[in-house]
């Protein structure tokens, strides 16, 4: 495994399942800072261990922020994240009729 380095910069950045995050546009010892790319599914970027917000922007967006250790791999090409930290999840709505109802105790004898 290599370590990302400042020679990385620019590289795209993906999921363990090759789906693309962004675009490493910086760092500073263990924060990676990055450009989300737009076309990103919501649903991966809600569950990705990435900070929404830092206070470095890029074109006038600001920069997500990820650890270090977020990095699985880094090829010549691309930087790989560990599933961990970016993974594609699916999730099921609950809806207030599979919520159980509460029973009513008028008579707190009966509790």
């Amino acid at each position: 495994m290599k370590d990302v380095t400042e020679a990385d910069i620019g590289k795209p950045i993906f999921t363990a399942e090759e789906h693309k995050i962004g675009t490493l546009r910086g760092m500073d010892g263990p924060t990676l800072y990055i450009k989300i790319a737009d076309d990103i599914d919501p649903a991966l970027r809600s569950d990705m261990k990435v900070s929404e917000i830092t206070w470095l922007k890029d074109d006038g967006d600001h920069l997500a922020g990820a650890a270090r250790a977020s990095v699985a791999d880094v090829t010549d090409d691309e930087i790989h994240f560990w599933p961990t930290y970016a993974a594609e999840a699916e999730h099921e709505s609950v809806t207030y009729d599979e919520i159980p109802e509460e029973e009513s105790h008028d008579d707190p004898s009966e509790l």
